[in-house]
C-alpha cells in the first residue's frame, strides 16, 4: 500500500548537509570467497557521476536488464500531481531527464501530448526503442542545462538518477523550465532483498555492499536512504512528498547477472581491477550452485520504489 510522508522541507534541506555515507560508517561485509586482492578505492569515491553509463556495452546491457517501472508508480505520480485528472492529457508536456534508454517513460508518450526524452550520452539514446520515437522528441541535453524554453514544461521526472546530480542547479534549471503549475517528480529504488534460498539475501548484500561498496560514485549514498534530505528546498518549491511503493519482481538467474553488469559499481571496479577475476562471474557460479541446490528456478528481488514530488516551483 502507498504511503504518503509530508515532509518538513526546510528541516530536511538542512539535514541533507549532514547525512553520512552508510558505506563510511559500516564495516565492509566480507568480500570471500570473492578477491581479497582488489585495489582498495576510497570510500565516496572521486568518479564524476557525468561519465556513468556512457559506454555502448554498459548502455546495452542497461537498455536490456534494468526493472520496469509498476504501472501503481504512474497512477500515484498523476495522482498527487494532477489531483482530479484522468490521461490523456493532451494539454501538457513532461520531460524525462536522465531518461537513458527510455525505462522511466512507461506509460507517458501516451499519456502526454508532448513527451521529451533527454540524456547526456549518446550511447544511452541510441537504446531508446524504435517502437518509442514516433511517440516522443530525443534529445541529448544535460539535466542542469536542459536547452528547454523557459516555462514550458508541465512535468519533469526522473527515474533512479537524480542522485548523480548537482542538486542545486538541477532544482534551479527545473524552476527555469517548469510553468507556474508544473511539478518535479523523481524516483529511485534500493538494492533490495535477494529471495530465492536459504542466504540468498546475504549473498546479494555482500556483493553489492561488501565487494562494490567503495566502488560507487559520489551520490550514490543519497538512494540508500530513499532521497531523504535530498528533496529541494522552499526557495526551490513550495510543497515535497514523498510517497513509496512496492516493486517485487520474478528474475531468472541471467536477468540478475545482466542487472548487475549494468550497474555503475561494478564498471568502476573493473576499471581499477583489470587483472582480477570477473566478479559477477564468481557471483553466477555461487548463485547457480545454491539454486540447484535448493531446486530453486527463480529467484525474486524484493524493492521499494521513493517517489519524491515537488510542487510549486518557486519563479526565478
Amino acid at each position: 500500500m502507498e504511503c504518503v510522508l509530508r515532509w518538513n522541507a526546510c528541516w530536511l534541506h538542512r539535514a541533507a548537509r549532514r547525512f553520512p555515507s552508510p558505506f563510511s560508517r559500516a564495516p565492509a561485509l566480507s568480500t570471500r570467497p570473492f578477491s581479497s586482492s582488489a585495489s582498495p578505492c576510497t570510500p565516496g569515491s572521486q568518479l564524476d557521476p557525468a561519465s556513468l553509463f556512457t559506454k555502448a556495452d554498459q548502455a546495452s546491457h542497461y537498455a536490456t536488464y534494468r526493472p520496469r517501472y509498476p504501472q501503481e508508480l504512474y497512477d500515484s505520480l498523476y495522482a498527487n500531481v494532477l489531483p482530479g485528472r484522468k490521461p490523456p492529457f493532451n494539454d501538457l508536456t513532461v520531460v524525462d531527464i536522465a531518461t537513458g534508454s527510455g525505462q522511466a517513460l512507461g506509460p507517458m508518450p501516451e499519456d502526454f501530448g508532448s513527451c521529451i526524452a533527454l540524456d547526456v550520452s549518446p550511447a544511452q539514446l541510441a537504446e531508446v526503442p524504435e517502437r518509442l520515437r514516433s511517440r516522443i522528441q530525443v534529445r541529448l541535453g544535460d539535466a542542469h542545462a536542459t536547452g528547454l524554453p523557459y516555462g514550458s514544461v508541465d512535468l519533469v521526472t526522473v527515474g533512479q538518477a537524480m542522485h548523480w546530480f548537482r542538486l542545486e542547479d538541477f532544482y534551479t534549471e527545473c524552476r527555469r523550465i517548469l510553468k507556474p503549475s508544473g511539478a518535479l517528480a523523481a524516483w529511485t529504488y534500493d538494492f533490495g532483498k535477494l529471495r530465492g534460498f536459504p542466504g540468498s539475501e546475504q549473498l546479494y548484500e555482500q556483493f553489492y555492499k561488501g565487494l562494490l561498496g567503495p566502488y560507487w560514485a559520489r551520490g550514490r549514498e543519497l538512494v540508500d536512504v530513499g532521497y531523504a534530505g535530498a528533496e529541494p528546498g522552499p526557495e526551490h518549491f513550495g510543497e515535497t512528498r514523498f510517497l513509496r511503493v512496492p516493486m517485487n519482481y520474478s528474475v531468472s538467474l541471467d536477468d540478475l547477472v545482466g542487472q548487475l553488469r549494468s550497474w555503475s559499481g561494478y564498471h568502476s571496479y573493473l576499471k581499477a581491477n583489470p587483472t582480477q577475476p570477473d566478479p559477477v562471474d564468481l557471483l553466477q557460479q555461487q548463485l547457480a550452485q545454491r539454486m540447484t541446490a535448493a531446486s530453486a528456478g527463480r529467484l525474486t528481488l524484493e524493492r521499494v520504489l521513493t517517489l519524491l514530488i515537488a510542487l510549486r516551483p518557486q519563479p526565478l
